[in-house]
Formats: structure tokens, C-alpha cells, sequence
């Protein structure tokens, strides 16, 4: 299995509403816990060139340095822009995705990821309404989906 996490996902363990929001607080360590969870599992995370384009927009210099750690530790495998991805990436911003949800779906797409995880809500919804090689998905979710690799995997 494979996965990639867009830049939401990195960012959420390091979030001023944890301390506030129980979602945030129930994401961010389903995060860190989905994290530890592949690398004890063999699931392959993906990180992009993107992931690191937005994380640059982070004006906090010490939560940037501190996601882009969490980043690093968790990626196994890196995926580069090409210009089919790039090609991919503009078809999905004219079906209504973001600009950087487009990136993320055509970089995980390429890297045959099975999952994108996100937090973000929009991203989600939209996509489910898309023709996509990918299941873009809520951590909170993702993790039944893992229960059904390990038991297809024990068959």
C-alpha cells in the first residue's frame, strides 16, 4: 500500500487549535499514529515537491521548521513534477479542485498511491465527485481502510 498525505495533514499535529478543538486534537494524532503506523507496516508515504512549495508559506519560522521535520521523517518516497503531471494537474483545477488539492491528486496519481489523506473537508468532498485513480480520504477513515489491506493480506 501506499499513501500520500497533503500538506494539511503534515501541518495538523503542529495546529494553536488542538489545544481547543477536539477534531484537531483527534486528527492530529490519528496522524501521528497513521504515521508510526506505516512505517512498522510497510506502507510506503509519499512526499512531492508541492508539499514542500506550500509548506514554505508557513509564516511561523519555528512551526515550518517543525513541520517540515515531521515531513521528512514520515516520506519514504519522493514523486517529481513531469509535464503529464502538470497535464493531470490543470484537467483537475477546471473539474473544480484547488490548485495545490490538483498538485497533490496528479502527484499521487503518478506515484500510484492508493490514498490521499487530507483534513480538509472541501478537498474531500470535491473529489469524491471525481473520476480518480485515487481515494483521496480523512484520516479518521483511513484507518478502516487499513484494517481491510491487513485482513486481504492475511487471506
Amino acid at each position: 500500500m501506499k499513501i500520500y498525505l497533503d500538506t494539511c495533514c503534515y501541518c495538523r499535529p503542529f495546529d494553536m487549535a488542538r489545544e481547543t478543538h477536539t477534531r484537531v486534537e483527534t486528527e492530529a494524532v490519528l496522524i501521528e499514529n497513521i504515521i508510526d503506523l506505516c512505517k512498522t507496516a510497510s506502507i510506503i508515504i509519499v512526499g512531492s515537491a508541492a508539499i514542500i512549495t506550500e509548506l514554505r508559506y508557513i509564516r511561523d519560522t519555528e512551526k515550518r521548521g517543525n513541520v517540515l521535520t515531521f515531513y521528512k521523517s514520515a516520506t519514504v518516497e519522493l514523486i517529481r513534477p513531469t509535464a503529464d503531471i502538470l497535464s493531470r494537474t490543470q484537467k483537475l483545477i477546471a473539474q473544480g479542485l484547488g490548485d495545490f488539492d490538483a498538485a497533490h491528486v496528479a502527484l499521487a496519481e503518478a506515484a500510484k498511491a492508493d490514498y490521499v489523506l487530507t483534513v480538509d473537508d472541501d478537498f474531500e468532498r470535491t473529489a469524491s465527485k471525481l473520476k480518480l485513480t485515487v481515494n483521496v480520504i480523512n484520516p479518521s477513515n483511513f484507518l478502516m481502510e487499513v484494517i481491510k489491506w491487513i485482513q486481504s493480506l492475511s487471506m
